[in-house]
C-alpha cells in the first residue's frame, strides 16, 4: 500500500497518457500522469474518460497514447489471478477529505474479504453516513485500483459499482469472495464479516488532491 500524499503545490502535467487493456469485463481505459494513475473506465470508447479528465484538469489537457506506469501489465496479471499485482501502483486522482478516508479504508481490505457500507460508516465514527459512503465508492475514479467492489450492502445486496453491478459480482467471484452469482452468498457472509483492523498510516492510498477540483 502507499501513503496519502498532501496537496501538491507544483504545476500539474497536463499531458495524460491513456492505454486500453482487454479484460474479461470488456475494454478498460486507464489514464495516467507522471504522478500516478488518475482515471480508469470500462467502456468501448476511449472518449468515455474525457468527462473525468475535464473535471480534474479543466479544458486544457492533452491525451496521448501511452502507459508510463506499466498499468496495463499489472492489470493483466491481476485478471490472471496475481491479486497483488496492483499493490504499490501510485494513484493521482482528485479527492475530497471524505473520499480520501473512505478509499483508504477500502484499499486496506484484503483480497477475498467483504465489508459493508454500514461498517465503514461506523469506522469513520459516522454511523448514519452509509449513503455518503456509497456515493464515495460509486464515484471512485479508478475502479479495481481502489477495490470498491469489496463493499456490499448490509442487507445482502451487492450495492453499486462504477462499472456496473455485473462487473462487481464478477470481481468478487474472481477474488473468491462470492462462490456463486446468487446474492444469498453475500447475505450468508453478512453475519460473518470481520471487523477491519485499524488503519496503519502506511497502509493507505497515494492520492494527489488537485486544487482545481471540487469532487465528483
Amino acid at each position: 500500500m502507499n501513503t496519502i500524499a498532501t496537496m501538491s503545490s507544483e504545476p500539474l502535467d497536463s499531458t495524460v497518457a491513456v492505454t486500453t487493456v482487454a479484460t474479461p469485463l470488456g475494454p478498460m481505459h486507464v489514464a495516467s500522469i507522471s504522478a500516478g494513475v488518475c482515471a480508469a473506465v470500462f467502456d468501448d470508447r476511449r472518449e468515455a474518460l474525457e468527462p473525468r479528465l475535464r473535471r480534474m484538469f479543466g479544458p486544457f489537457f492533452r491525451v496521448v497514447t501511452g502507459d508510463p506506469l506499466d498499468a496495463a501489465s499489472r492489470l493483466r496479471d491481476y485478471y490472471a489471478g496475481a491479486f497483488g499485482a496492483l499493490a504499490g501502483l501510485p494513484l493521482a486522482t482528485a479527492a475530497t477529505p471524505l473520499q480520501r478516508r473512505v478509499w483508504a479504508m477500502v484499499s486496506a481490505l484484503p483480497v477475498g474479504t467483504l465489508s459493508t457500507y454500514a461498517a465503514l460508516a461506523d469506522r469513520l465514527g459516522m454511523p448514519r453516513a452509509q449513503r455518503a459512503i456509497g456515493v464515495c465508492l460509486a464515484t471512485n475514479p479508478v475502479p479495481v485500483f481502489i477495490p470498491c467492489h469489496r463493499v456490499v450492502a448490509a442487507s445482502g445486496g451487492l450495492g453499486s459499482h462504477p462499472g456496473g453491478v455485473a462487473r462487481k459480482r464478477w470481481l468478487l467471484r474472481h477474488e473468491g469472495a462470492l462462490a456463486t452469482t446468487d446474492l444469498t452468498v453475500a447475505r450468508e457472509r453478512r453475519g460473518r464479516l470481520r471487523p477491519s483492523p485499524a488503519l496503519d498510516p502506511r497502509e493507505t492510498v497515494e492520492l494527489l488532491n488537485l486544487p482545481s477540483v471540487v469532487g465528483y
